[in-house]
């Protein structure tokens, strides 16, 4: 093999690595963003809309996070339903 060969090789593996452990490490990162908060329109400093702050497996941690009547709380939209686990 030359060194060509070799070295495209060895990137094969590693990209094959990657895209294998990749659906495992999404998982993980998803398992505590089941449900995400939505401040209100209250808006803050900037007056704008509040980021969405998706850290809750269950819509009651949700729901005990909000400091708001206009507080909501909503599934991930990043998570579609089909891939949602339980």
């Amino acid at each position: 093999m030359t060194m060509t060969q070799r070295i495209f090789s060895a990137l094969l593996v590693l990209a094959v690595l990657v895209l294998a452990t990749r659906p495992n490490a999404q998982e993980r990162l998803r398992k505590n963003e089941t449900y995400c908060l939505q401040a209100g329109a209250g808006g803050g400093e900037t007056g704008g809309a509040q980021p969405l702050l998706c850290r809750f497996e269950t819509l009651e941690q949700c729901l005990a996070s909000k400091t708001a009547n206009s507080d909501t709380c909503m599934l991930n939209p990043a998570i579609s339903f089909g891939n949602r686990s339980r």
